[in-house]
C-alpha cells in the first residue's frame, strides 16, 4: 500500500506563499490569518486522501523593488491545523508517528534565491524547516499572469528526509503543487 502525497497550494499559500512571497507582497499576515489555501492529496490502494492547512501566515516579506531573484519570503504552517474530510486521518496525521504536532507545532518555509530559466520560468530554493530538520528544496514557478499576480509552481521532496512518517506505508516522495494569487 503505497500512497502518494500530493500537496497543491493554492492562492498564496505555504509553497504558493513561498512563490507568492516572491513576489512583493503589500505586507505581512497576522498569526491566524491565512492569506490562502494549502491543499493536499495523498492516494493509496485504499483511500484518496484530500485536505488542506487552515492556519499560516507570513513572518518576513523581503522583494526589493517587487525583484523575483533578488526577494525572498518566509512563512509559518500551523500543523495542527490539518483538515481532512476523515477527521481520524486528520487526528492521525497531528500524533507522534507522523507530523507530531505536540512537539513541532509549526513548519518554516523560506523562498529564496530565485533564478529566471530560458523558457520564462523561475527555479528558486525553499529552505524547509520541518520536525526539527532543515533541508534545502528546489522550486520551480511560473508567473500565469500579471496582474491580478498569479504563480503555479512545483517542488518534489523526501518526507522521510524530514522525519515525517515511517518507510513502507506510504510513498516516500512528496510532490508539491502549487497556485498562488497576489492582490495588489
Amino acid at each position: 500500500m503505497r500512497r502518494f502525497l500530493q500537496i497543491t497550494f493554492t492562492a498564496s499559500f505555504a509553497l504558493a506563499v513561498l512563490l507568492l512571497g516572491l513576489v512583493a507582497l503589500p505586507s505581512v499576515a497576522a498569526d491566524g490569518d491565512a492569506p490562502g489555501t494549502l491543499e493536499w492529496r495523498a492516494d493509496s490502494d485504499r483511500y484518496q486522501a484530500h485536505g488542506r492547512f487552515d492556519s499560516w501566515h507570513f513572518t518576513e516579506i523581503d522583494i526589493p523593488d517587487g525583484d523575483l531573484e533578488t526577494g525572498s519570503v518566509t512563512f509559518v504552517v500551523d500543523l495542527a491545523s490539518v483538515w481532512e474530510k476523515a477527521e481520524d486521518l486528520a487526528n492521525h496525521l497531528r500524533q507522534a508517528d507522523f507530523f507530531n504536532v505536540a512537539k513541532f507545532a509549526t513548519s518554516t518555509v523560506k523562498i529564496h534565491g530565485a533564478e529566471k530559466q530560458a523558457d520564462g520560468s523561475f527555479s528558486a530554493t525553499a529552505t524547509i524547516d520541518l520536525h526539527g530538520v532543515t533541508k534545502d528544496v528546489l522550486v520551480t514557478f511560473r508567473v500565469v499572469t500579471e496582474a491580478p499576480l498569479k504563480i503555479e509552481g512545483e517542488a518534489t521532496l523526501s518526507r522521510l528526509a524530514f522525519g515525517v512518517g515511517e518507510a513502507g506505508s506510504i510513498s516516500d516522495e512528496v510532490r508539491i503543487n502549487l497556485s498562488a494569487t497576489v492582490e495588489k
